[in-house]
């Protein structure tokens, strides 16, 4: 039999590997636990208010243990909470051992170890588990091939994390409180601009110059994050 007696043609409905990241309070762990069923592996306190299962992890080690676990068990849904203190909990866990981390070497070595927490996730992923990584959000400068520099939001993790993370999600969505800005006349003939809120809270889905976003599924724009959008993303 020759590799291609196995093609298959169509959509094939897989669990989703999800970040959602952005300001603290906006509501991401509240979306996360929406989820069917699902488990927070908490890395920090937010989700003390929320009625979801979870377990707390103290170390890099028990997040990996805990994700281990879960691959097996009953939770449909598994949502690490957050990614960026389990980042943390790596970094701790490197000076607890005398790693010599100059010269780069200690964000190389925090990268190769996040890897290796993905990899669990994707025990979940096979196991037909929705994953969900939580962030909290940064300004960073991106600079283009042209030499064009400017601010955009992004999950607050090391430069190699952040992109090992956002390289394995499938979606990736920037939540936030929908806000306008309008310009306001002032003397002299000058203008100010002034933000102002809906407090409406939404998930920006698609790739923005101010944000990084994407989605593999088809999504609006924007979704309010009220919205039952979990249908269209856990099978």
């Amino acid at each position: 039999m020759g590799i291609l007696d196995n093609i298959t043609s169509g959509i094939e409905p897989q669990p989703q590997r999800i970040c959602v990241y952005g300001s603290h309070g906006v509501g991401k762990t509240t979306w996360a636990s929406k989820f069917r069923n699902a488990l927070v592996i908490a890395t920090e306190d937010g989700s003390n208010n929320i009625d979801v299962s979870r377990v707390r992890v103290k170390s890099a080690m028990d997040a990996l243990k805990a994700v281990h676990e879960a691959a097996t068990s009953d939770f449909e849904t598994i949502i690490i909470d957050s990614a960026d203190w389990l980042e943390k909990l790596i970094e701790v866990a490197l000076h607890e051992e005398n790693f010599k981390s100059d010269y780069g070497k200690g964000a190389v070595e925090t990268a190769r170890r996040f890897d290796k927490f993905l990899e669990q996730l994707d025990r979940c992923v096979e196991h037909g588990k929705t994953v969900i990584l939580i962030a909290h959000e940064e300004v960073r400068k991106v600079e283009d091939v042209t030499g064009a520099t400017w601010d955009r939001l992004q999950p607050k993790l090391g430069k190699k994390v952040c992109g090992r993370l956002l390289e394995y999600c499938d979606e990736v969505f920037h939540a936030k409180f929908e806000t306008f800005v309008t310009n306001k006349e002032e003397e002299f003939g000058r203008t100010r601009g002034v933000a102002t809120t809906t407090n409406r809270r939404i998930l920006a889905t698609q790739p923005h110059p101010a944000y990084v976003a994407k989605s593999r599924v088809a999504l609006p724009a924007t979704v309010d994050m009220n919205d039952p959008i979990t249908t269209s993303l856990q099978n």
